[in-house]
């Protein structure tokens, strides 16, 4: 136990130390979120750290409040949320959650969240979800007895969870709960959409996307961090398997996109959230530059062409092999002037050009309030100024930036669907 409590507490510390001043923080439940909190009220006390935050349960608000933490009860968009979990998949950080009970604020508060991340200890590791742990799966309390029979009746061998006392166990949300243990028959993906199909049933304790990382303790203090995906890496999992579901895209060809635009336009949220409803590569140009640029933009210096040229180069190797693979790809790119989109694109086929369009003022506000961006908002103007929008002979999609990223997902996939952009569609998705 000691050497367990050692490993969640390294975890817990880890964790800790990405919350920054003034953010909204998503506090999970659990024992390893306990050691999360210890760590937090040292740095609220030791470097006046200051945020908010909102619990998934009603245990963990009351250990936030006692540590003098601020707990809201509206939800809001989460900057990070920080969870335990009962197991973690190795190679996909697939998830399962829900033993202590609070499966649905939990995932309530990771689908709100930019960045979910998971702590845990060594022993949660499973090469596949199921091997350790049940299945939580909440239901309404109302005809659960009904609602037991056709889990059964799928082969789901539902078992109803009871409290210390031997009654039913209830949630903080007043439902009951169901450890099944031969769930995973399936994909955990197919598992949860069958399970969710029945009435009664809440959710599940499936988390099938979204972890931008999990931070996993060692017995000996020591941890490791496990990266997510680059739609989880986006914040925007939920969203695009939310619309992958809905839209089901089928288009006539497989497509490459360049996602263009000043910086702050949101190219790389709408580009992975392009690739993952696509189920496509994703590549941020942003990754590309040498490390002599990435300086210089740091020190607030603007880039020259002759910066620029071995940047472009890699991207243009990039589509390239996508397209001599026959494979789509997303990757985003500023791609300012008309040079620098025909030194990327060339005479290929099959690239459809997207540029995200919006005044100024507001990327300059998204601009001040990213976190971590490389490029400081003083050189927006010269973005601006260096900015070719693209012509009419370009055939590219023009598509505002001021709906919400599934509105504008949506959007480029509905002209995408009719075919290789052209002039009309681009005046079509400018008008939206």
């Amino acid at each position: 136990m000691q050497q367990e409590n050692a490993a969640k507490r390294a975890a817990g510390t880890a964790a800790a130390s990405l919350v920054e001043h003034d953010m909204l923080v998503g506090l999970g439940t659990g024992s390893t979120v306990g050691f999360l909190l210890d760590a937090l009220a040292i740095r609220m006390r030791e470097e006046n750290l200051a945020f908010t935050s909102v619990a998934t349960s009603e245990a963990t608000e009351v250990l936030a409040r006692e540590r003098g933490m601020p707990v809201i009860s509206e939800l809001r968009r989460v900057d990070l949320a920080i969870d335990g979990a009962d197991e973690v998949e190795i190679g996909t950080l697939r998830l399962i959650k829900g033993l202590g009970g609070a499966l649905l604020r939990e995932k309530i508060v990771a689908q709100s969240a930019h960045r979910f991340v998971v702590i845990a200890d060594e022993g949660k590791l499973v090469t596949r979800l199921g091997a350790k742990a049940p299945v939580p799966v909440e239901a309404a309390r109302f005809g659960h007895e009904h609602t037991a029979r056709r889990l059964e009746s799928f082969g789901f061998e539902p078992a109803l969870r009871h409290g210390k006392d031997g009654s039913p166990f209830i949630t903080d949300n007043g439902n009951v709960v169901f450890d099944c243990r031969a769930l995973l028959r399936q994909t955990p993906e197919e598992a949860e959409a069958a399970v969710k199909s029945i009435a009664g049933i809440v959710d599940t304790g499936l988390f099938t996307s979204g972890v931008e990382r999990a931070i996993i303790g060692a017995d000996g203090g020591q941890v490791k961090t496990l990266l997510g995906d680059f739609a989880a890496k986006a914040g925007i999992a939920a969203d695009a398997m939310a619309l992958r579901r809905l839209l089901r895209p089928q288009l006539p060809f497989v497509p490459v996109i360049l996602v263009m635009g000043v910086s702050g336009a949101g190219k790389t949220t709408i580009g992975a959230f392009l690739a993952s409803v696509l189920g496509v590569e994703f590549r941020d140009a942003d990754d590309l530059h040498p490390v002599e640029n990435v300086e210089k933009m740091h020190r607030g210096e603007p880039l020259d062409d002759w910066d620029r040229l071995p940047w472009l180069h890699r991207i243009g190797s990039q589509v390239r092999a996508w397209r001599r693979m026959g494979q789509g790809g997303v990757i985003t790119c500023s791609a300012l002037s008309r040079r620098y989109r025909e030194m990327i694109i060339g005479n290929c086929d099959g690239v459809a050009l997207v540029h995200l369009d919006g005044p100024k003022e507001i990327i300059h506000e998204r601009m001040a309030a990213h976190h971590g961006h490389f490029m400081p908002s003083s050189l927006l103007d010269s973005q601006f100024q260096a900015l070719e929008p693209p012509a009419d002979d370009e055939a590219a999609i023009i598509v505002s930036l001021l709906p919400s990223p599934a509105q504008i997902v949506a959007e480029i996939l509905r002209l995408l669907a009719g075919g290789k952009p052209h002039a009309t569609g681009k005046r079509d998705a400018a008008a939206h």
